[in-house]
């Protein structure tokens, strides 16, 4: 049967304070306990901010010993009629007590629950969300990869001591927990955190890099002269977009990507742009200026900065590299095309 929580005397005690004279009337009582029994704390909100409370069976007792819960708190008296209720929430909150406001009834009346009181009585929320102006409520968390037994231990340690709960059901992999709205939102980052699938080194990956400064082809170029000896990542040129493509381990496209960020982080210099010219010979034959150029640029060649072709009926040779490379191959052509001694010009 439900009753008032204050017991006769203490009802009693209050009504004898209610009828004596103004000036007889003991000053309001403090926020101050030193093990004191949890009715110190009804009564201290009774007259302080005018509330009443409702309790079932042995509430107020400590399961453990069978007597009155007991709570040593010390605090600054509130201002507002709000702060003093809160100050009453974390109070009873100490003793192990969730109060529920109960409606239709005179003046605010408080409904004291134990943690599984609370948890029957909570509302249940879906979402986060929902829970924003609750004070206590049940959460339910679904999980779609990692097991409930799992997270289970994750969450508890988070809850609120003596009234927080989780209820687990395996069959549909969800959890119902039960606690104040704060503990909730613990809760829900813990169990989305070990939902979520752990990223590993070795896991494969593909990742895209669009380039900035200059084409993708030379900087996929400048990337393999960089690669170490026990590395396996791939580079792909998607020249319509001027986009590189990695794939590979995760740390080995992780370290590839920085490499690419360092190499693509300066605008390009115009003395390195790419340019296509052809170099006129006189007494040269495009072969040997050809066998020539390969020769002077053999690293450029092998790392694709540099193509040289020739065309024997023209007397010409294609060069294919930066303005910085082209200078330095028509001075090599200029220092040797010229006409052997005691040859006649063709």
């Amino acid at each position: 049967m439900n009753r008032i929580v204050t017991p006769v005397l203490l009802l009693a005690a209050l009504l004898a304070v209610s009828l004596a004279p103004a000036g007889a009337q003991e000053a309001a009582p403090k926020p101050e306990f030193k093990d004191a029994p949890v009715t110190d704390v009804l009564l201290w909100a009774q007259k302080a901010i005018g509330v009443g409370f409702v309790y079932e069976g042995e509430v107020l007792n400590d399961p453990a010993t069978g007597q009155l819960r007991r709570v040593t708190a010390s605090h600054v008296e509130p201002a507002t009629r709000a702060e003093k209720t809160l100050l009453l929430f974390e109070i009873l909150k100490r003793c192990e007590l969730v109060a529920f406001e109960v409606g239709g009834m005179p003046g605010p009346t408080y409904h004291l629950y134990t943690a599984d009181g609370a948890a029957r009585n909570a509302t249940i929320v879906d979402t986060p969300l929902e829970l924003e102006g609750m004070y206590f409520a049940a959460l339910t968390i679904k999980l779609r990869r990692a097991a409930v037994q799992s997270v289970v231990p994750r969450i508890r340690p988070k809850l609120s001591e003596g009234i927080g709960s989780i209820e687990v059901f395996e069959d549909t992999h969800s959890l119902i927990v039960s606690d104040f709205a704060d503990r909730l939102l613990v809760a829900w980052e813990i169990a989305q955190a070990a939902d979520q699938p752990s990223q590993r080194d070795d896991d494969l990956v593909v990742q895209d890099y669009a380039v900035r400064n200059g084409l993708a082809a030379r900087l996929a170029t400048a990337l393999e002269r960089l690669r170490e000896a026990d590395e396996s990542w791939k580079a792909t040129v998607n020249e319509g977009s001027n986009l590189l493509l990695v794939s590979g381990r995760r740390d080995e496209v992780g370290r590839v990507l920085e490499r690419l960020r360092l190499l693509d982080s300066q605008p390009e210099n115009p003395a390195f742009k790419q340019t296509t010219q052809t170099i006129k010979l006189i007494y040269l034959t495009p072969a040997d200026a050809v066998a020539t150029l390969r020769q002077l640029f053999e690293a450029q060649i092998a790392a694709g900065s540099v193509q040289v072709g020739g065309f024997e009926r023209d007397r010409k040779v294609v060069f294919s590299g930066s303005e910085y490379d082209l200078e330095r191959a028509k001075a090599a052509i200029k220092a040797i095309d010229n006409r052997a001694e005691g040859a006649e010009k063709k």
